[in-house]
């Protein structure tokens, strides 16, 4: 049974971080999110219940860019893991951001010092082209640019 008669849309794609504010200033200064929240020390019983993690404490900031956001979170406690992950180990592996110039795009990463895993690719016949950029931390975000019709 289908629960999509309930979703009004996607809200957020949340993403831990160790360097809160070299995290904060790639996706607020280098890609353009706007911060529509932000709280350091943020402690509360829901938070712990929520996130499953006894006496949870984050530095927050919920970040905007169009219709979609991303959810910062640094965990002062409890300590996580902070060993990079590939994008064929399990769970979440990138974000991804469509855009009209996909080269571009990768030139301006590339001026700015950020790394990609390559240079732009061109898939699917053509129709798309896409590159990995890492962003300071390791974690993948997708420039991705959809040729001569929708994205799929």
């Amino acid at each position: 049974m289908s629960i999509s008669e309930n979703i009004q849309g996607v809200h957020h794609t949340a993403i831990c971080v160790t360097d809160f504010d070299r995290a904060r200033t790639f996706y607020v200064d280098f890609l353009g999110f706007a911060v529509e929240g932000e709280m350091d020390n943020r402690e509360e019983e829901g938070l712990s219940r929520v996130v499953g993690l006894d006496d949870a404490l984050i530095r927050w900031a919920l970040l905007r860019l169009g219709s979609h956001r991303v959810e910062l979170f640094k965990y002062h406690r409890p300590q996580g893991r902070t060993d990079s992950r590939r994008q064929c180990d399990f769970g979440y592996t990138h974000l991804a951001l469509e855009v009209d110039d996909v080269d571009a795009v990768y030139a301006r990463c590339q001026a700015a010092g950020f790394a990609a895993i390559s240079p732009p690719q061109d898939m699917r016949s053509g129709q798309v082209r896409a590159f990995y950029l890492l962003e300071p931390e390791g974690a993948a975000t997708e420039f991705i640019q959809f040729r001569g019709r929708a994205a799929p």
